[in-house]
């Protein structure tokens, strides 16, 4: 039934981890939304830019609250947000992502339909360039066109198309009360891991169509300079990831085989095997999977320079 009073403290969070570039512009978005019960957490990440991350945060006074800390990396920040958060709901903001003016409030009256108060809501989002640019044509949306997603289709789409925008998403904090938080130990994949974690617990999504995020693309972000920590995140989670994928795979839910075939198309070669050798313990592989395992190796030797061309050449970003 729809309640028509919810409306609980929302706690933004930005974590500042390399340099004070577009931070004013995300801080500016968060203070511009047009749901009013929220609280901005800048959590700077020990920025090495000779001060000018706690000068712009500082100069917003008491409308943000700022915490510095040493670096550790993103998930460092985001759990230092998480405990220090006081709100109900938490929402990640990147330093370098800008929120639309209604992002939080659409996510709560979605969420207000919904009875189950814990399903997490992800909204949609575009791409911007450095310079704030819409990379591309604004996508037509079908504002009716709402979406309530099971883990298991959830946990399925993470292997198959990569992980949620972590920024598109609110998510209900004794979420974080049951699986734990961002793995410290992660310096690339630590959203994934963590969307892993909760789809493992069985908590659904609430898919809305609303463009409520601008996610920026640039040379210097860790998604196109840190690809090797990428590979080394990989290889420490699949010691955990591989048992319980095979606990929980069936015939018609296999994600055993979903995440082989994930990271075989990025050239996991060691996670492959390992995970293969389990899926034929359990009878989870077939021998079309096989031949499609082959293939997804074959594509991930000359993905990396596909994924330049695309960058480039599309996007105008030189990656490495």
């Amino acid at each position: 039934m729809k309640n028509e009073t919810f409306a609980p403290l929302v706690s933004i969070v930005i974590p500042v981890y390399n340099g004070a570039n577009y931070m004013r512009e995300a801080i500016d978005s968060a203070l511009a939304q047009t749901y009013k019960n929220k609280e901005i957490i800048v959590v700077n990440d020990g920025s090495s830019d000779n001060g000018q991350t706690e000068r712009i945060a500082k100069e917003y006074g008491d409308k943000i609250r700022y915490i510095c800390k040493e670096n550790g990396g993103v998930s460092t920040a985001l759990n230092t947000g998480i405990k220090n958060m006081k709100g109900e709901y938490f929402s990640w903001l990147s330093h370098d992502d800008v929120y639309m003016p209604d992002k939080i409030e659409k996510q709560v009256k979605a969420l207000s339909k919904l009875e189950d108060k814990t399903t997490l809501v992800c909204c949609n989002y575009v791409h911007i360039d450095k310079d704030s640019n819409l990379i591309g044509s604004m996508p037509n949306v079908e504002l009716e066109d709402v979406k309530l997603l099971s883990w298991e289709q959830m946990l399925l789409d993470l292997f198959r198309s990569g992980p949620v925008n972590g920024c598109a998403l609110l998510i209900k904090k004794t979420v974080f009360d049951e699986v734990g938080l961002f793995d410290e130990s992660l310096r690339f994949y630590q959203d994934g891991f963590m969307w892993y974690k909760i789809f493992m617990a069985k908590y659904a999504v609430l898919s809305i169509p609303d463009i409520c995020v601008k996610g920026r693309i640039h040379g210097k972000q860790l998604t196109q300079t840190g690809q090797s920590l990428f590979r080394k995140d990989c290889e420490a989670m699949s010691y955990i990831m591989i048992p319980q994928l095979s606990n929980v795979s069936t015939a018609e839910h296999n994600f055993l085989m979903a995440y082989i075939k994930y990271n075989a198309k990025y050239g996991n070669a060691n996670i492959v095997k390992t995970a293969c050798t389990q899926a034929k313990k359990t009878e989870l592989i077939s021998i079309k999977d096989s031949a499609v395992i082959n293939l997804l190796s074959v594509y991930a030797i000359i993905r990396p320079a596909i994924r330049r061309i695309y960058y480039t050449v599309g996007r105008g970003i030189n990656t490495v």
